[in-house]
C-alpha cells in the first residue's frame, strides 16, 4: 500500500460537513515508487472502496452515525466526482504544455448535486470506469510523461507522478473516513 503523501487539512467551510478538504502534496514522496507501482496502487482504489463497504446495508450506507459527517453514500459520490475531477488533470498534465489546472471544490457538489438520493452501483461503476481507462492511457504514456509539469492555484507546479499519487491518496484518506463510521454504527448497536 502507497502511504499518504498528502497532509494538510483545511477546516471546514459552511457548505462543508466535517470531511477533510485540500490535500496538499509532499513533493519528494511520489519518487519513491516505480510507474508500475502507482498505476497498480491507481488501479486498486475501486476494489479498495468496495471492500470497505462490503456487507453494509442500504440503511448503513445512509446513515450519518457520526454527527455531521457525510453518510457512506456521500462519501462514494464525492470520490466518484472528483475521479473525474482527477482524470482531466492527468489528461491535460499528459497532453498539454504545462496547463493550468483548475481548482475545483468538490464539497460543494454534495448538496447541489443530492448525493443522499444517488444510486451507489452507478457511482461505484464510475470509479471503476474512469480509473480502468486511466490506468490504460497511463500504461500507454512514454516514461517522460509522468515528468510533465501543470500549476495548480494553490500547490504550484505538480508532475504528472505528483496527481496520480494524490488521485491514490485520496480514495484512502476517504476511506478512513467510512472505517470510523462502521465503527461508530456498531458502538451504536453494542450499546442499545
Amino acid at each position: 500500500m502507497i502511504p499518504a503523501a498528502f497532509v494538510r487539512i483545511d477546516p471546514p467551510t459552511t457548505h462543508q460537513k466535517k470531511m477533510p478538504t485540500t490535500l496538499a502534496p509532499v513533493l519528494p514522496r511520489h519518487e519513491e515508487f516505480s510507474i508500475e507501482e502507482l498505476i497498480d496502487a491507481y488501479l486498486k482504489g475501486p476494489s479498495e472502496i468496495r471492500d470497505a463497504i462490503a456487507g453494509m446495508t442500504e440503511e448503513e450506507i445512509q446513515s450519518q452515525p457520526v454527527d455531521d459527517m457525510w453518510s457512506t453514500l456521500e462519501v462514494v459520490c464525492h470520490l466518484a466526482d472528483c475521479e473525474q475531477f482527477f482524470a482531466d488533470r492527468m489528461k491535460r498534465t499528459a497532453a498539454t504544455d504545462r496547463p493550468e489546472l483548475m481548482e475545483v471544490d468538490g464539497y460543494r457538489y454534495n448538496d447541489a448535486m443530492d448525493y443522499q438520493h444517488h444510486d451507489l452501483e452507478e457511482e461505484l461503476l464510475l470509479i471503476e470506469a474512469t480509473r480502468r481507462q486511466m490506468a490504460r492511457t497511463l500504461r500507454l504514456l512514454p516514461r517522460e510523461a509522468w515528468n510533465r509539469e501543470a500549476t495548480l492555484s494553490d500547490l504550484g507546479t505538480l508532475t504528472l507522478r505528483h496527481l496520480v499519487l494524490h488521485a491514490i491518496n485520496h480514495v484512502h484518506h476517504h476511506l478512513e473516513y467510512v472505517t470510523e463510521k462502521r465503527k461508530a454504527m456498531r458502538r451504536t448497536r453494542s450499546s442499545s
